[in-house]
């Protein structure tokens, strides 16, 4: 494993174990949720990481396009707002006080508490969080009611995956 400094935090990980499940995870978390928020992200997906957080992705060999969760939090500023994670095999050596800014709109750092991850990525895992101020930018518009009742639906679905997930998707 290999250590690294991000801001004032230091992990420790490993690329090609983070290369090789990123190849068997078939798709990101924003493109596994049909709610609009996820729908929006998902359509920004290639356009909002800062180059230097491209970079640290590429560097712990995490895929942009899977990540393990994206949250919309609904409209802020001239905006909405966004947060995320990404999994990498590791672990948070020093979690440090503080986020590494990105621009005015984009901030990212480590994490150790979040929801389990896939099994591909082993017991020593760890996550690149963010958090992003993004444009809307569905034909669509935002409607907070439908995002309430998809957030719902999707936690019932999670407690019971093999059975709901083959009711509401019979090709499964």
């Amino acid at each position: 494993m290999i250590e690294l400094r991000i801001g004032d935090q230091l992990i420790r990980f490993d690329r090609e174990a983070t290369v090789a499940a990123y190849s068997q995870v078939e798709q990101g978390g924003a493109d596994r949720c049909s709610c609009s928020g996820c729908r929006n992200f998902a359509l920004l997906r290639d356009k909002i990481y800062p180059d230097t957080f491209r970079e640290l992705l590429d560097k712990l060999g995490i895929d942009p396009k899977k990540e393990g969760e994206a949250v919309h939090y609904g409209p802020k500023g001239d905006g909405h707002l966004y947060g995320g994670w990404f999994y990498f095999v590791g672990e948070v050596i020093e979690p440090g006080e503080r986020s590494t800014k990105a621009g005015d709109d984009f901030q990212y750092w480590t994490g150790t508490s979040f929801p389990r991850p896939p099994a591909v990525f082993g017991k020593t895992v760890a996550a690149l969080e963010f958090m992003a101020q993004l444009p809307w930018i569905l034909e669509e518009p935002y409607d907070p009611k439908a995002e309430q009742t998809a957030a719902k639906a999707n936690q019932i679905m999670d407690r019971y995956p093999n059975t709901l997930r083959t009711l509401a998707d019979p090709e499964r």
